[in-house]
Formats: structure tokens, C-alpha cells, sequence
């Protein structure tokens, strides 16, 4: 499969976004970062827009994480979003529009990798499948 994919990373934690754009990119993925809520919704107005979002609940907003979502969705309604977290019995995010998936952080970064392969694929297959 083509790995020429764009990951758009959001998380408050700049060693975070970091360590997943090496991970990533070493994946053969393009990877771009936000640290902010504002900084992640203009990069998904811009020309070369995400295919896939990982998104930090916890990341500095404006908004509160159900209307960031609610937000990306508007603009993004098919883009799949996997949220990345300490996980947390207070919101169930799978509920959310868009959430594919929830992941908890932690010291294995290879779940997460695996993860959005097997994403891309099915979600990107499925699209030039049905189109």
C-alpha cells in the first residue's frame, strides 16, 4: 500500500509530537503537527489537508473537545480521527462524530503505528471501492 499518506498530529505534549512524526515518518507517512486547537483547524482549511487525524482530548482549546470535534467535522466530515489519550472514564469519545478509535498513550508507539496502517487501508479502500 502507498504510504504517501498525510497523518495530522495534535497533542499538547511537543516530546509527543515528536516522537510520533519519527515514528511515523519513518513509516513513510507525511506527518504535520499541531499544538493548539486553532493551529490544528487552519491546517485543516489549507490545500493539502489530512488524511487521518490523531488528536490529543487534552490539546490547549477554545472549545471543549466535543465542539473541536464537532469543528474538524465540518470541515472534514469523513476524516478519520483516532483520539490518543490517557484514557478516562469521564467521556465516552467513541461516541463522538468521526472517532474511529480510541488509544491510551503509552511506551509502545507500535500499537499506534499498526493502528493507523490498518485504518488507512480499510478507510481508504473502502472509499476507492465504493467510488
Amino acid at each position: 500500500m502507498d504510504k504517501g499518506f498525510k497523518i495530522l498530529i495534535a497533542d499538547r505534549n511537543r516530546n509527543v509530537r515528536n516522537l510520533l512524526q519519527r515514528e511515523l515518518f519513518g513509516e513513510g507517512y507525511q506527518v504535520v503537527l499541531a499544538g493548539e486547537d486553532r493551529e490544528l483547524l487552519r491546517l485543516l482549511h489549507g490545500e493539502e489537508t489530512a488524511d487521518l487525524l490523531i488528536l490529543d482530548p487534552d490539546i490547549p482549546s477554545h472549545v471543549t473537545i466535543s465542539e473541536l470535534i464537532k469543528l474538524v467535522n465540518s470541515f472534514r466530515p469523513k476524516l478519520p480521527i483516532i483520539i490518543y489519550t490517557f484514557l478516562s472514564d469521564e467521556i465516552n469519545y467513541l461516541d463522538m462524530p468521526g472517532v474511529v478509535i480510541c488509544l491510551e498513550k503509552g511506551e509502545d508507539v507500535s500499537i499506534l503505528r499498526r493502528v493507523v496502517a490498518d485504518l488507512i487501508k480499510q478507510y481508504y479502500q473502502s472509499i476507492s471501492s465504493s467510488g
